[in-house]
């Protein structure tokens, strides 16, 4: 075994043990194995639309989260194209997913805003981790990460990742840390986090955990695509 890989196996190995000292409430959000459906959709708006997509999505978002099922509606854009739109949307099951879209308002939402489409994306996902909850607030600074993982270090990838992300929450200025991974593909995983700005993020980054998680994990990903965007309405179910 190479240093550099022996390094990475200790560092693997603390996060492990770590995660077994986590409080309670942490320790539930970082375990919810593929529990709860999340559909994630990308979309690109015609651009002399968005502004009345955008007041119909907000509209939509804010009563699909008071439907039983729903735990969050969150709707972002992103920083490099503000046509581009990102719905991340966490369901109890496909089943509650499914009664909202045979609700009246769904269908008025999807046949007003059918022309205004361009191009849509879905991306259906299982829950791993979900940790943390954000302000319902426009503005906020979202990192979408795709992370493609090699096979054989998948395990120990997200023993890492998820004691990053239980931790996360706790940074100054973070609010939401969910690890999601691919129906189709069950080595691609989704970070999606929420922070108050880009310096907030930068300063997640400087913390010990992340860099404990960035030294044990840079050998195991084997593609990565970061995306910034910005919070245009965040739902979520009343705790």
């Amino acid at each position: 075994m190479s240093k550099s890989a022996a390094m990475s196996t200790t560092a693997v190995a603390i996060a492990i043990v770590a995660w077994c000292f986590l409080p309670p409430q942490s320790r539930e959000a970082a375990a919810q194995a593929g529990q709860l459906y999340v559909n994630v959709v990308d979309l690109d708006i015609v651009a002399a639309d968005r502004d009345k997509f955008i007041a119909l999505v907000k509209d939509n978002g804010a009563t699909a989260v008071k439907e039983p099922g729903c735990h969050e509606f969150n709707i972002a854009a992103s920083q490099k194209d503000p046509n581009h739109i990102v719905l991340f949307e966490i369901w109890d099951n496909v089943a509650a997913l499914d009664a909202h879209r045979a609700s009246d308002h769904f269908k008025a939402y999807q046949a007003a805003t059918k022309e205004m489409v361009s191009k849509r994306e879905l991306r259906t996902m299982w829950s791993v981790a979900l940790s943390g909850h954000s302000p319902a607030q426009a503005g906020l600074f979202i990192n979408a990460v795709d992370l493609d993982i090699v096979p054989a270090q998948f395990d120990a990838f997200m023993a890492a990742a998820k004691i990053n992300g239980a931790a996360t929450p706790s940074d100054p200025g973070a609010h939401e840390f969910n690890i999601v991974v691919s129906q189709k593909d069950p080595h691609h995983v989704l970070f999606y986090e929420v922070y108050d700005n880009a310096a907030a993020l930068d300063a997640h980054r400087a913390t010990d955990h992340f860099k404990t998680y960035q030294g044990a994990t840079k050998d195991m990903v084997a593609n990565r695509n970061v995306n910034a965007l910005s919070s245009i309405a965040m739902n979520r179910q009343p705790m």
